[in-house]
């Protein structure tokens, strides 16, 4: 199986609202997807500087994608790069699918001279953990993710 990454373009909505709404399903949080495929395309089809999104083929189809985004951290006074949504598809799991995408997303690292990679895997996520930790990933002790949705978010803008 041949795998290759490219960018996201026009056209690729469909696709990538299969891809989210199969991560959704892997975090068990599928009733939380409202984003449509036109919204995807709008957001992520066109290469910007801060962000971006990559697709995953495996034989001419796609398997997987990859969200990221560029932050600044102020204690180094320099950009990193946090990597939001990595998925591969059950059945193109162990393709090396996923390892071609975080290898381009390191790749964009080294062209920007970003210094700083970041993600978020949840506790419960054995397969991702066991795949993050070969990667050479290691996980930031003594921190939490913490978030809020809308309706906690307006209740904090009006309070």
């Amino acid at each position: 199986m041949s795998v290759s990454v490219r960018q996201a373009r026009t056209g690729d909505g469909p696709v990538l609202h299969t891809l989210v709404v199969a991560l959704a399903q892997h975090q068990n949080e599928a009733g939380l997807v409202t984003a449509t495929p036109h919204a995807l395309e709008t957001a992520l089809c066109t290469p910007q500087a801060d962000h971006g999104c990559l697709i995953a083929e495996a034989d001419g189809e796609p398997v997987g994608f990859v969200y990221w985004y560029v932050a600044f951290t102020t204690y180094k006074a320099e950009y990193k790069m946090w990597m939001e949504d990595l998925c591969v598809l059950p059945r193109a799991r162990g393709t090396g699918a996923g390892l071609a995408l975080v290898k381009a997303l390191a790749r964009i690292c080294i062209e920007r001279d970003i210094s700083r990679f970041e993600w978020l895997a949840m506790q419960d996520n054995e397969v991702g953990r066991a795949f993050y930790t070969k990667l050479g990933g290691k996980v930031r002790a003594g921190a939490d993710t913490w978030k809020m949705w809308r309706p906690e978010i307006e209740a904090l803008a009006e309070g």
